[in-house]
Formats: C-alpha cells, sequence, structure tokens
C-alpha cells in the first residue's frame, strides 16, 4: 500500500513486483517452472501435471466467509440475505480441480462442460440456474463467440501475470489503493456489525457481495491477504465494469461508516 500512494517510476515498480511474486507463489512453492502452451499433447501433459501438484496436499475448507457468517447469523436467529445465484461454497472441493486447471493453462484447458459439471456438485439445488449457463455456452459457442474468454482467469496464471505487467504505473497503483481503501473500509463496518448486525444485512444486499467480498474483499494477514490484493487489483484492471463496481461499492461503504458514526456521535456510544 505504501508503494501505491507514492505513485512514483521506483515505488511502482517494487509494487509490481510484490504483485507477481503473489501470484506467482503457489507455482514458487510448489517448484513448477515455465509451463507451456499450444495444443501438442506433450503440452497438455506438462499442464495437467502442474495442476496436480498445485493441488497436492490441499483441502477446500467447509465453508468460505459467507457460509461462516450464515451459520453464526443462524445460531443467533438472523436469516440473512441470499442471492440466488451464489455458490454456497467458492472453495468446494469439486471447485479445486477445474480452478487449478484454469489456474495453469487458462479458460482453453478446461471445456465449460467440465466446469458446470463441478458446479453441480458444489451447488446441488439450482439445476435451473446452471441449465441456463450451460445452454448460455453452448448458444455462444454455436455463435463463433468464447463466452469463456470474459473470465479473468481466462489466460490463467500467464494472463494474470500479464495484466500487472502491461499496466501502467498510475492505473497500476491506483487500483491497488482503491482495492485496499476497500478492503479496510469493509473491515471496519464488519467489526461495527458485530454490534449492528444490520450493516451486515445492507453489505450482503449488494452484487460486489459475491463478486468481492466472498473472494478476497476480507484481507488476512500473511500471504493468502497479499494474493487476495493481487487477484482484486487484476480483476480490477481487465474486467469491464468492475473497478466502477467496486468504486461504487466503496462510496456505498464509506457512507454507511459515516452514517454509522454519526449516529453513535448523537448516541455519545
Amino acid at each position: 500500500m505504501f508503494w501505491a500512494l507514492n505513485d512514483n517510476k521506483a515505488s511502482a515498480k517494487r509494487l509490481r513486483a510484490a504483485l507477481l511474486a503473489a501470484l506467482d507463489r503457489p507455482f514458487t512453492r510448489t517448484r513448477i517452472g515455465e509451463i507451456p502452451d499450444g495444443d501438442s499433447d506433450e503440452a497438455f501433459q506438462v499442464r495437467e501435471e502442474a495442476a496436480a501438484r498445485l493441488l497436492k496436499g490441499r483441502r477446500a475448507p467447509k465453508r468460505d466467509f459467507d457460509g461462516t457468517l450464515r451459520e453464526y447469523a443462524a445460531e443467533a436467529g438472523c436469516d440473512l440475505p441470499h442471492s440466488p445465484f451464489s455458490i454456497p461454497n467458492m472453495y468446494h472441493q469439486a471447485l479445486l480441480e477445474p480452478g487449478a486447471r484454469m489456474m495453469v493453462g487458462g479458460t482453453d484447458h478446461v471445456s465449460f462442460d467440465e466446469i458446470l459439471d463441478s458446479w453441480e456438485i458444489a451447488w446441488p439445488h439450482h439445476a435451473v440456474n446452471i441449465e441456463a449457463l450451460r445452454a448460455f455456452y453452448r448458444d455462444a459457442e454455436l455463435a463463433g463467440a468464447d463466452a469463456m474468454a470474459q473470465s479473468p482467469m481466462a489466460g490463467g496464471i500467464a494472463g494474470l501475470r500479464r495484466a500487472v505487467e502491461d499496466a501502467d504505473d498510475p492505473a497500476l497503483c491506483a487500483a491497488v489503493r482503491t482495492c485496499t481503501k476497500a478492503s479496510g473500509t469493509l473491515t471496519e463496518l464488519l467489526k461495527r456489525a458485530i454490534h449492528e448486525p444490520v450493516i451486515l444485512t445492507r453489505l450482503m444486499n449488494h452484487a460486489m457481495w459475491d463478486q468481492w467480498v466472498r473472494t478476497g474483499g476480507v484481507l488476512v494477514d500473511g500471504h493468502a491477504g497479499e494474493a487476495a490484493v493481487a487477484l482484486s487489483t487484476v480483476q480490477f484492471l481487465i474486467v469491464p465494469g468492475w473497478a466502477e463496481d467496486l468504486e461504487r461499492y466503496l462510496a456505498f461503504m464509506e457512507t454507511l461508516l459515516l452514517v454509522q458514526r454519526t449516529d453513535a456521535a448523537f448516541t455519545g456510544q
């Protein structure tokens, strides 16, 4: 964050290196070298082996952040809002294998049928939604379009790295500043939600809860937090409309935080 604040050539260079290191860490840790592209059988096999190494020893948590909140809220008798299109657990075991293969080889390495098959396991009570998605992808394919190319994972780790490498210094620093500020504001509101549960309800009644909060909006200490910032930065830079959505969510959170502070001042808390 300090390198992003300075917004000069030297600090941006260090920021870029830190973001790339965070993205590369799973590959560095498992000693995965250069990943070949192309359609040859040999290149495909190397990518498959790399994906298997990424998954070695990894187990998905039973619940993601969203699921953990809902469990505790239910115990307290609080019914939280729920998007009909959200997957119950973003880190379901069934999603790890296609996720690792996409990280290695991009969406070209995993068919949409394979992805939707894994969603059927992770999202068992939404067959209608999944079939609608399946029809959408097939119609796009018949029309000669690649719907999966819109995913930030379309190019795999190489695409994520390219987004960081190709961004100019001001844009990169601005993306990190906004993503980090949004996470800090979210963290403050979540702390206040312990005593004011309505805050949580309002935060969850927004598309960015599923698109951002559940998948890295809440920063944790250590490497996982660094990876979350890096992935949010990539989405900010390359996903159409994502930056504007996050900025609107940040403005909403700042307003909500201001209201809470004003109320606290009037009540003497």
